[in-house]
């Protein structure tokens, strides 16, 4: 580990330099995102979820890293403000007093009235205070794109007949809708943009419900209960959402 980056992640770091040489186009089908944070795990968890959602994801970790990177065009900046070598909003004050108008969301730990207020002062468009319900965040960044007339990326997500659509919130089972719940959407929507990949209960309650809510596994296994009943022909033998004994679930990738 050096400076906060692990050997995988700074070979990612590499290739994105070497992407930005390029002059990679920010405008292709995949709206480009910078997404600046030096927090490892929080970095890994929004880039994760930002890529499911169909964006093409930059990252810098540094204050002087986002300088750099931001000689570049994005969609959008995801900016926290507790850098390691200075503080996110004097970089968001910096970019409008250039004329800069790509959109900017602050992620951030400082939750006072105030601060909330200095942050949308200087210029960001959204204000989001960790720790933060990724669903919600994606649904964020979508409305802050939508707002600036950008690209929000693909619709339906899909396996087999069952499909989900995180622009207007709906799912179904091929042409019939389904009947589901905020929290029921929000799990399956999350597990159709991983296919094949096993979830612990922990892991679910993390990325759905969000680190700040304090419910145990059975939240989780009920909202599997109650989702099998409504997309499943036999909820005992599931075609979908596979339970993956000793560890928790994962839809199946060949559904």
């Amino acid at each position: 580990m050096q400076n906060g980056v692990d050997r995988t992640e700074a070979r990612y770091l590499e290739c994105t330099c070497i992407q930005n040489r390029r002059d990679v186009s920010p405008m292709g089908a995949e709206p480009r995102i910078l997404v600046v944070e030096d927090d490892h795990r929080i970095r890994t968890e929004l880039l994760d979820v930002l890529r499911a959602s169909g964006f093409d994801v930059y990252v810098s970790v540094s204050y002087s890293d986002a300088s750099q990177a931001l000689r570049r065009d994005y969609a959008l900046v995801l900016l926290d403000l507790g850098l390691p070598d200075g503080d996110g909003l004097d970089l968001c004050r910096r970019l409008r007093q250039a004329g800069r108008g790509v959109p900017i969301i602050i992620l951030t730990a400082r939750d006072a009235p105030e601060q909330r207020v200095r942050g949308l002062d200087v210029g960001a468009d959204d204000y989001v205070v960790k720790p933060v319900h990724l669903p919600e965040l994606v649904a964020r960044v979508r409305s802050v794109l939508r707002r600036a007339g950008r690209s929000v990326g693909p619709g339906r997500v899909r396996c087999g007949d069952l499909w989900a659509d995180p622009s207007s919130r709906t799912a179904g089972n091929d042409d019939q809708v389904l009947e589901l719940t905020p929290r029921e959407f929000d799990l399956l929507l999350f597990l159709l943009q991983y296919p094949g990949r096993a979830w612990t209960r922990a892991q679910l309650l993390d990325r759905v419900w969000g680190a700040s809510y304090d419910g145990d596994d059975r939240t989780v296994d009920l909202h599997i209960r109650r989702l099998r009943s409504k997309i499943e022909d036999d909820a005992s033998d599931p075609r979908y959402i596979e339970t993956v004994w000793g560890v928790g679930y994962r839809m199946r990738d060949n559904a």
